[in-house]
């Protein structure tokens, strides 16, 4: 979806909440120190920025079973995000700030067939709010969540999101 406002233009998506998105990975990173690889997971949850050598630098597959071909251009995997290269190219053209790409190779079950392609953990490093609820008439929020998540009430919500008017610059 896209959303415009008189000077800027804000990309929404629920790529986040999709649970289409989730795939079962172990990290390499997981395996050395689980306890600094949930640390990792948990600071990007939250917006905090981490050193790079807290993220996997090989993920598997972990169903034994099943045999990927081919995977989405952002998924979590066990529990860190995952974006494609082609992905990560257009993440580059805006201002991260602290959120930053770091690379990782994808492999099936056996740990030596890798998956086609190049891939980055995304590591979220800092949160913005200037996202305006009250203003958006056409999203609502999810029943049943501690955490405020909305989504959108109907499938056409173009211009349904409502920001501060300094996000621009902030964003």
């Amino acid at each position: 979806m896209t959303y415009y406002t008189v000077d800027a233009t804000v990309w929404a998506t629920n790529a986040l909440t999709d649970t289409t998105l989730l795939y079962g990975f172990t990290g390499d990173n997981y395996e050395k120190d689980e306890d600094a690889a949930v640390e990792s997971i948990r600071r990007a949850k939250q917006g905090i920025a981490s050193d790079d050598d807290s993220w996997p630098k090989e993920m598997y597959f972990d169903s034994p079973y099943k045999k990927l071909s081919k995977l989405p251009a952002i998924f979590s995997a066990g529990g860190v995000w995952v974006v494609s290269q082609r992905f990560a190219e257009v993440l580059r053209r805006f201002e991260l700030g602290k959120t930053t790409l770091h690379p990782v190779r994808l492999f099936q079950h056996d740990r030596t067939t890798p998956f086609d392609g190049e891939y980055f953990c995304l590591a979220f490093g800092e949160t913005k709010d200037t996202f305006v609820p009250e203003e958006s008439p056409r999203i609502r929020k999810v029943p049943f969540r501690k955490t405020d998540i909305w989504e959108p009430k109907h499938t056409d919500n173009d211009y349904g999101l409502a920001f501060e008017k300094n996000c621009s610059a902030r964003c």
